[in-house]
C-alpha cells in the first residue's frame, strides 16, 4: 500500500496541493480527476519521488519515500507517460528492455538473457509482440502507449502510475488502453492514473480522487462521489449523470453536459 499522510507538494516555495491523505492499494485502479492546474501531475511526481515534499509523508510499506533510494522506488512503482516520440531509432524491444535496467546484473548493467526474456514476456502479455523489431518512432500513437505500458511492467513493480494515458488517442485506442489498465489491476498491480475524462473513472475505476482548489475535494468509490452536483462543482460547468441501457441490456451511467 502507498500511504499519503497530510501531504503538501509543489515547486520550491509554491504549494500546489496541501493536506492530502490517501491510501492507494494493490489490486485497485485509482483515478485522479480535476481541471487543468489542480495538481494531478504534481501529485504524481511526488508519489514517484521526483519532487521533494513540502510537508507530510508518503510511505511505501510503512517506509517513508524520503528514506528509500530512487532505485528501490523504481522497484515499487513505475511510470507511464503520455505517448511520445524519440530522436533515436530504438527498436520497440529495446524500449521495453529499458524497464529491466534496475534488475540487470551484467557488466555495467548490461541486460542479459533473462532480462530480454522478461521484456518479451511483457510485450506478449499485452499482445504486441509483433512490434518487437519495429522502430518505436514509426509505430502509431496507440501502439506507443502500449509499448510504454509494457516498459512499466518490465520494471516488475507493485504499482503503475499512468499520466493521462489516453491523451491524444482516438476512441478505439483509448478503450484498448483502459481495458489494459483494468487487466493490470486484476493481475494485482496497484494502478493510479490521472484523466480528464470522468467517463473513464465511471467505467473502470475502483476509487476516485477529485482535486480542486489545491486540495482533495472528494474521494471514494465512483458510485459514492461521481454525482451530477459534485461534477458540476468540480468542473464549474453544468453536467448530469443519466441512466442508460445499452444494446446488450447492461445498465450504464452516462455523463451529459447541459
Amino acid at each position: 500500500m502507498i500511504q499519503l499522510e497530510n501531504v503538501s507538494c509543489g515547486y520550491g516555495n509554491k504549494t500546489v496541493l496541501s493536506g492530502v491523505n490517501l491510501d492507494i492499494h494493490r489490486g485497485d485502479l485509482t483515478c485522479l480527476l480535476g481541471k487543468n492546474g489542480t495538481g494531478k501531475t504534481t501529485l504524481f511526481k511526488s508519489i514517484l519521488g521526483l519532487l521533494p515534499l513540502i510537508n507530510g509523508a508518503i510511505r511505501y510499506r510503512d517506509q517513508s519515500v524520503r528514506e528509500i533510494s530512487h532505485r528501490d522506488i523504481a522497484r515499487l512503482i513505475s511510470y507511464v507517460p503520455q505517448a511520445h516520440g524519440t530522436p533515436f531509432p530504438y527498436k520497440v524491444s529495446d524500449v521495453v528492455l529499458m524497464g529491466q535496467h534496475i534488475h540487470a546484473s551484467g557488466f555495467l548493467g548490461k541486460p542479459g538473457r533473462k532480462n530480454r526474456e522478461t521484456a518479451m514476456e511483457c510485450l506478449d502479455t499485452l499482445g504486441i509482440e509483433k512490434l518487437a523489431d519495429k522502430s518505436f518512432s514509426r509505430i502509431s500513437g496507440g501502439e506507443k502507449q502500449m509499448v510504454l505500458i509494457a516498459r512499466a511492467m518490465a520494471q516488475e513493480p507493485s504499482f503503475i502510475a499512468m499520466d493521462e494515458p489516453t491523451a491524444n488517442l482516438d476512441m478505439g485506442n483509448s478503450v484498448r488502453v483502459m481495458k489494459v489498465a483494468r487487466a493490470l489491476k486484476e493481475k494485482g498491480y496497484g494502478v493510479i492514473m490521472n484523466t480528464h475524462t470522468p467517463e473513464q473513472a465511471l467505467d473502470y475505476a475502483d476509487k476516485v480522487v477529485l482535486l480542486k482548489d489545491g486540495k482533495v475535494f472528494r474521494h471514494g468509490t465512483p458510485d459514492e462521489i461521481l454525482k451530477s452536483g459534485t461534477l458540476t462543482d468540480l468542473y464549474n460547468t453544468p453536467v448530469e449523470l443519466v441512466d442508460a441501457i445499452i444494446s446488450n441490456g447492461e445498465k450504464r451511467k452516462l455523463l451529459v453536459t447541459i
